[in-house]
């Protein structure tokens, strides 16, 4: 089980991206909120592959979509066993130390960003290799990707870039 935690302003598109796609690979994914302090809400979804309900365990891939949200939650629940999935059009200052920091967006210097976006797809082009959980090596490459043109391409670009690192592509 792979449990992910998602922060930003659209979380909510995010988890629903994120979750689509985990259950196009015959995943079950268990998607619930968990508040940290105050106001503030986490959608979380667990990848589950043996569909069995589990205890409620501390995220071990944190997508960012944007520096507003970066916390002292964040600098205190994250350890370097983690993964970062970070929106590189809005990066973070001083991100913690983790296992692996792995950008998306359209900033030229993302690891993940699109080369295309044509009706309902959108070519994901990997530009800098990276090590999943499962320690799979994404060499750079180019691959399509549904985007239906009610969301944002940036969202598809953050979950995408999520399900490779919870080695959800394979």
């Amino acid at each position: 089980m792979v449990v992910v935690g998602i922060l930003g302003s659209d979380s909510s598109e995010m988890t629903d991206l994120f979750s689509r796609i985990c259950q196009e690979k015959g995943l079950t994914t268990l998607v619930s909120l968990y508040k940290t302090t105050g106001k503030d809400v986490i959608p979380v979804v667990c990848i589950d592959e043996n569909n069995s309900t589990t205890l409620y365990v501390p995220p071990r891939v944190w997508i960012l979509q944007d520096t507003s949200e970066f916390g002292t939650y964040m600098t205190e629940h994250m350890s370097e066993h983690s993964y970062l999935v970070v929106n590189a059009d809005s990066p973070v200052i001083s991100p913690p130390s983790c296992n692996g920091i792995i950008t998306y967006g359209f900033n030229g210097k993302a690891s993940v960003t699109a080369s295309s976006i044509t009706d309902g797809t959108l070519q994901v082009c990997i530009q800098r290799s990276f090590k999943s959980l499962g320690q799979h090596f994404y060499e750079p490459q180019e691959f399509k990707a549904l985007c239906p043109q009610s969301v944002n391409p940036l969202n598809v670009l953050g979950a995408v870039t999520a399900c490779a690192v919870c080695d959800v592509l394979l």
